[in-house]
């Protein structure tokens, strides 16, 4: 039976303002600076340029960061207009929380 990330009991529930972006191989790549619909806007180390990493790309959530799929650098993209076109927020919740149906 297989398991998504999402469905374990010992991963974070929401990306948050301010977490580690990391790589799959666990360095650190910049913070989050906003979470938009459909990515997730970061800053590098000592910059103030904004790069965007879909949400597509998240592998997991955990305390140490939120981790992305590739190597260094592989799933940044440059922002383009994506900031004035998506409503940004400081939380992104990942899983819906679980509601009885009484």
């Amino acid at each position: 039976m297989e398991t998504h990330w999402w469905d374990s009991p010992f991963e974070r529930r929401s990306i948050q303002h301010a977490m580690k972006v990391r790589d799959e191989d666990g360095h650190v790549l910049g913070r989050v600076a906003g979470i938009g619909e459909t990515v997730v806007f970061m800053r590098k180390r000592f910059s103030r340029e904004l790069w965007a990493v879909p949400l597509s790309h998240v592998l997991r959530v955990t305390g140490e960061g939120v981790f992305v799929s590739g190597k260094a650098l592989e799933a940044l993209e440059p922002v383009g207009d994506r900031l004035r076109t998506e409503v940004v927020t400081a939380i992104h919740p990942l899983t819906e929380p679980a509601h009885d149906a009484s």
